[in-house]
């Protein structure tokens, strides 16, 4: 018989409320059982048991004011980016094998962007945010076998569709790109469709009752929700007016040549750290948002469930509300981009084969974990912080499979390509 012990705290700033029990129980299938052995065979890598566990559950909670400012946070980096480099960011394409270590772009442009998001944790309680991070990072799916194939997934879809909820999401669908939007339809539908048939929240350990059965009060995603304090809606817009006052300042000094010279060393620099600046208020935006937990992404997927929380609708809404106008505005005040020759423009090709295929892998990765490249690279910076990496399991194991997934989607382009 089961014992449990909940408690419950809450942040200041209304975020992601959790309660931590202690289970003492066999092992129990979190998903409804198949008729037969042969599909329990079959299934059996989704179909993990539900082991003893000891950290946090997670309460449903929906709250639109942490939303809506993670998506502002996010538009303010990914505008200020365009703006200074005419590059949108597509977290997944961030380690690409094939390009190797070494080159000029990797080095000067990703690299940084990457070293932004890994310093997320670090960042966070320097803007008295640090709640809104566990030391480590957010649990992740229960069972090895499972998180491993979801993640390989995730990077092989993502490489084969050319993006993920970053690059086609936010960055596609706000240059009004019709492939994006067709490979995000794709990958939410499949998303919400692996996540529903194998019951991620289960193994995210999403509860609805505390220790009595009684309701929890943040239950209903809907009506009841945590809404963010004046303290906290003033410092996301703080944030959000330091980082766009900050672009468009180095935009003005560049483009009139003062301190900062185009094309020289110290522009360099500058365009470096530009990079960088972007990938922390990318990492930031998604922790306030609550994208980083890997169990509100699943709460979103899982519609049909009473849990549903739709906090990703309203920082993607959010998001995309600031970054289509802003493109614009950008586009037609500014013949290029800050430290560049031209803006990047939308893939003008056909949408394929490849583009469906790689938003159903990536969508069926995503939802079997509630994971995607930019939390993941978030939640493996907090596990560097608190030196609890490791390449055989957790969010070490995650990285390692999703970059697999990457080679993988190389190669198979290749030949693809040779054939045609």
């Amino acid at each position: 018989m089961m014992q449990a012990a909940f408690f419950q705290h809450a942040s200041v700033a209304g975020t992601t409320r959790f309660s931590s029990c202690r289970r003492n129980s066999t092992s129990a299938f979190f998903a409804s059982t198949t008729t037969t052995t042969k599909k329990k065979k079959r299934v059996a890598v989704l179909r993990s048991p539900v082991r003893a566990h000891h950290g946090p559950d997670y309460v449903a909670q929906f709250e639109p004011e942490n939303a809506a400012g993670g998506g502002l946070i996010i538009a303010a980096a990914l505008l200020g980016r365009y703006l200074s480099t005419g590059k949108t960011l597509n977290c997944s394409g961030l380690v690409d094998p094939v390009e190797g270590m070494s080159n000029t772009v990797f080095l000067s442009e990703k690299l940084p962007c990457i070293v932004g998001m890994l310093a997320t944790s670090t960042v966070l309680p320097h803007l008295g945010l640090s709640h809104l991070l566990p030391a480590g990072g957010f649990e992740l799916i229960e069972g090895t076998s499972r998180l491993a194939l979801a993640l390989f997934l995730v990077g092989f879809g993502s490489k084969l569709g050319g993006g993920c909820t970053s690059g086609h999401g936010l960055s596609g669908i706000g240059r009004l790109s019709s492939r994006s939007i067709v490979n995000v339809c794709t990958f939410m539908i499949f998303g919400a469709l692996a996540a529903t048939m194998f019951n991620t929240n289960a193994l995210l350990h999403v509860v609805t009752e505390n220790g009595k059965g009684k309701a929890v009060a943040a239950v209903n995603a809907i009506t009841n929700t945590a809404a963010a304090t004046q303290a906290d809606k003033a410092l996301y817009g703080k944030i959000i007016a330091s980082a766009l006052a900050g672009f468009t300042t180095i935009a003005y000094l560049a483009k009139n040549d003062i301190i900062i010279k185009r094309g020289s060393r110290a522009a360099d620099v500058v365009k470096s750290a530009v990079h960088g600046a972007t990938g922390v208020l990318f990492g930031v935006g998604l922790c306030v948002g609550g994208m980083v937990n890997p169990a509100k992404v699943s709460t979103f997927l899982q519609f049909t469930q009473s849990t549903w929380d739709p906090s990703l609708a309203v920082l993607m809404g959010a998001a995309l509300a600031a970054i289509i106008p802003g493109v614009m505005l950008i586009k037609k005040q500014c013949n290029a981009p800050t430290f560049g020759d031209e803006f990047d423009r939308p893939d003008p090709g056909n949408i394929d084969t490849k583009l469906i295929l790689g938003g159903a892998i990536f969508g069926t990765g995503w939802g079997l974990a509630g994971l995607c490249p930019g939390p993941l690279f978030v939640n493996l910076g907090a596990a560097f912080a608190n030196q609890s990496i490791s390449a055989t399991g957790g969010i070490g194991l995650a990285f390692l499979s999703f970059w697999v997934g990457r080679c993988g989607a190389q190669f198979v382009k290749g030949c693809l390509d040779s054939a045609a």
